[in-house]
């Protein structure tokens, strides 16, 4: 019997801070080698994609997929299947609407150990969905003071600035160019869907933390070369992501050129577990990479499929029956 859960039911169990917890636990699994991990797939039709996630947490003894319709789908949503990793029994189905959280989870998870302790202000580069989540991620991690926000269309950036400034209840500041939200940020965010670099290195300040979830394509290879410490969420999501052909992976590239050892860079697991250090000086430059999600997804709906168990909620369906 499979436990079959709304969205309306899923969404109350999951907050942030649990979020972030949930997720530095699955990156602890990662560290033990005891996940199983795929890059995330998508597959194209004419009206966008559907995509595919999937992953496996051995020592939890789950496994699954969220699946659902990307790039433009009009009405797409996420859905989440939950197996047993030992007896491949299905768990549950569940809607899944937690893609944007478990973004700001994983990349605030890298900034509080990933960026200075007295890091005060952050540049946003992109307004898409994640934005407002990675802010409020960096909120819940630092004791920020300014926000200054950038994206190409003026009136995005300014409508972005007021809802994010009602919201985090911190002065935010729409700006007219990136290097001018970027210049004197301690951490900067970019969530971005250019097929060219938006981030440089000469806009950056000493000491500041880069954390990048939009296309592989969105900083300029003289960041990679600028930063003391490059760590991914995963090697291999990174080496196969689905979208090579169209987006320039500029820190894939670095690395077959030669101008980067591919062994020196870090997976985000060996900074939780405490095998690498996060910084080592305050002036140092420190860039992460979020690779798209997958076990950390797995987590999610182990977590909330728990709950739910708990609370009674759902119904059980017999989907052999």
């Amino acid at each position: 019997m499979a436990l079959v859960l709304t969205r309306a039911e899923v969404e109350p169990l999951l907050d942030l801070e649990r979020a972030i917890q949930v997720t530095e636990s699955a990156f602890r699994e990662q560290a033990e080698q005891s996940v199983a991990a795929l890059a995330p797939r998508h597959l194209a039709v004419p009206g966008g994609a559907l995509r595919i996630v999937s992953g496996a947490l051995l020592k939890s003894r789950s496994m699954g997929v969220r699946v659902g319709g990307a790039a433009g789908l009009a009405g797409a949503g996420m859905t989440g299947l939950l197996y047993d990793s030992e007896d491949g029994r299905l768990l549950s189905v569940m809607a899944y609407p937690f893609g944007t959280l478990r973004t700001g989870a994983t990349i605030g998870l890298a900034t509080r150990l990933l960026a200075r302790p007295q890091a005060r202000a952050v540049a946003m580069i992109g307004t898409g969905r994640n934005a407002l989540g990675l802010l409020q991620a960096a909120c819940h991690v630092c004791r920020l003071e300014t926000i200054r926000i950038y994206s190409r269309s003026p009136e995005r950036r300014a409508a972005f600035a007021r809802k994010a400034e009602a919201d985090l209840k911190l002065p935010v500041e729409a700006v007219s160019e990136s290097a001018a939200a970027i210049r004197g940020a301690d951490i900067v965010y970019i969530a971005t869907d250019s097929l060219t670099p938006v981030l440089r290195a000469e806009w950056l300040s000493a000491g500041v933390f880069v954390a990048s979830m939009g296309r592989p394509s969105e900083i300029d290879p003289s960041v990679y070369l600028a930063a003391r410490r490059i760590v991914v969420g995963h090697k291999k999501h990174e080496q196969d992501y689905f979208d090579m052909g169209r987006y320039r992976h500029e820190l894939l590239e670095l690395v077959k050129a030669g101008k980067i050892d591919w062994g020196e860079v870090g997976e985000l697991c060996d900074v939780v577990a405490g095998r690498a250090p996060g910084r080592a000086s305050p002036e140092e430059i420190v860039v992460f990479k979020e690779s798209q999600g997958g076990f950390g997804d797995i987590a999610f709906v182990k977590w909330v499929y728990e709950r739910a168990r708990e609370k009674g909620l759902g119904r059980e369906l017999d989907m052999q029956g």
